[in-house]
């Protein structure tokens, strides 16, 4: 019997990427088995096995994905750039306003709902650990303030913490607005204000711009 071609094999990979996240979204992580999920992408349970190892191994590579990983994603773009080019306060509404769209996609708010309900599960039964996630993309958020200050576009802060708070924020947005489709001109004014406000605690006094 001949090897499914390449493409096939994505294609059947993405299938099982995407079922599982329905099921885990609809019964829960726990709630799902590798059995239903084959069931549901229409292969036996062997074939799974052939892309995925493990229940555990789909939901990680979800995760790399979506989630923090496409809000990583986001803080490739070249934030100092557009801060030189458009000011901070600009700057920062626009990669604002890139983080909230990505919430608006589908995949993203079934992830979403997985990890407000089990997340705490799904770290204890070392799964994955959100907090993991989160750190990472503090560290990048934190990397950005610290370029904005030694650059002189903010006054000197203290990077992880304005990092915290701005993800505290958002956070609390993302928890309001978990059908953010549904309302999203709100969210993206609300967005807005976190910016502008950020942007009042990170403004450089007279003494920074001499």
């Amino acid at each position: 019997m001949a090897r499914p071609r390449k493409s096939e094999a994505r294609n059947t990979r993405q299938a099982i990427l995407d079922a599982s996240l329905d099921l885990f979204a609809e019964h829960g992580y726990f709630g799902t088995s590798m059995r239903e999920i084959a069931r549901t992408v229409g292969v036996r349970e062997s074939a799974l096995y052939h892309h995925f190892d493990s229940k555990e191994a789909v939901f990680r590579e979800l995760i790399a994905h979506l989630g923090p990983g496409r809000i990583g994603q986001v803080m490739t773009v070249d934030t100092l750039g557009l801060a030189r080019s458009l000011g901070v306060r600009q700057m920062l509404r626009r990669l604002l306003d890139m983080v909230v769209v990505t919430w608006t996609i589908p995949e993203e708010a079934k992830l979403f709902r997985v990890m407000l309900q089990e997340g705490m599960r799904l770290a204890a039964a070392e799964v994955v650990n959100p907090a993991d996630a989160i750190t990472r993309v503090r560290a990048s958020m934190a990397a950005l303030f610290g370029q904005l200050a030694k650059a002189g576009l903010i006054r000197k802060v203290d990077p992880h913490a304005t990092s915290a708070m701005l993800m505290g924020s958002l956070l609390m947005l993302r928890v309001l607005y978990q059908g953010a489709s549904s309302d999203f001109p709100a969210l993206q004014r609300e967005a807005a204000k976190v910016a502008d406000q950020l942007w009042v605690f990170l403004e450089p006094g007279p003494e920074a711009l001499k």
